[in-house]
């Protein structure tokens, strides 16, 4: 990483995009504070860290906890005289047309997402202004949060209020800190199928047969964050095809449903056949 080793907060730091970022930022030269609630897996990353002669700290936390987050940031600022990045990535998801999802599983998809990623802006932001040199937020959201696709209207939601929050506080501050990085993949190789509810089994089929085939992974996903944290980017739109759904809908918004939904038609019927 170009950018001059700091102190980094990253949640859902134990699996997925966030231990590939946590692992890139400890052979910087990082300090990372790794975030999650499997204690099992964050105390493993710790370790791993630690060994490769990297420096890190773990903290057990449900982002949807607000009291935890005042625990977590107490427990920072004891350790740190200034922080330079915070990463919010963890995430949950669910599939599901409208209708058919029940409150439990909105509640958790939108608590998780996107309270939690607010939570941590809340906490961390005023302090990230205060910082001397360069500071930094990425909250990671997702295309979905952008297209909007058929059958994943709660996930799609949290993560729409996930762009929306991050373009309010790049508005706060721009031309001033912290920068901000909105990140919104397609399908890449991770684990967030583990912690995703599918309401159909012609879902869960399809997530599985998406994610097989994609060529994009948690450490290229995570390369491509960090040099967007480097150029003080704003957006990383991952994948080809995401790319240019993106871009087709901010011209012709409701061309673009049209063509989700066709191709959601089409799912369908090849599942059924």
């Amino acid at each position: 990483m170009e950018w001059t080793s700091g102190a980094a907060v990253i949640t859902g730091a134990a699996s997925g995009l966030g231990r590939s970022l946590s692992l890139l930022l400890a052979e910087a030269g990082w300090h990372v504070f790794l975030v999650d609630r499997d204690e099992i897996q964050l105390d493993a990353l710790g370790s791993h860290i630690e060994g490769l002669g990297g420096h890190s700290s773990t903290f057990a936390l449900d982002v949807m906890d607000y009291q935890s987050w005042q625990s977590l940031y107490q427990h920072v600022r004891s350790q740190l005289s200034s922080l330079e990045l915070l990463i919010n990535c963890a995430g949950v998801g669910a599939s599901g047309e409208v209708g058919q999802l029940s409150g439990s599983q909105w509640q958790r998809v939108l608590n998780t997402n996107l309270l939690g990623t607010a939570f941590g802006c809340e906490m961390f932001v005023p302090w990230l202004r205060q910082n001397s040199g360069r500071s930094h937020v990425v909250n990671v959201a997702s295309i979905a949060g952008l297209l909007a696709p058929p059958s994943m209207a709660a996930y799609s939601a949290s993560k729409a209020g996930v762009i929306a929050l991050s373009e309010s506080l790049a508005a706060e501050t721009s031309g001033k800190k912290p920068g901000v990085t909105i990140v919104c993949p397609g399908f890449f190789k991770s684990g967030l199928l583990d912690t995703w509810y599918f309401s159909a089994e012609l879902e869960s089929k399809e997530a599985h047969r998406r994610m097989d085939k994609c060529r994009w992974t948690s450490e290229s996903v995570a390369l491509r964050v960090i040099r967007a944290i480097d150029r003080n980017k704003r957006y990383v739109v991952v994948g080809r095809t995401a790319s240019i759904l993106w871009r087709l809908k901010r011209i012709a918004p409701v061309a673009t449903t049209r063509i989700l939904s066709v191709i959601y038609k089409r799912i369908e019927r090849r599942n059924h056949q």
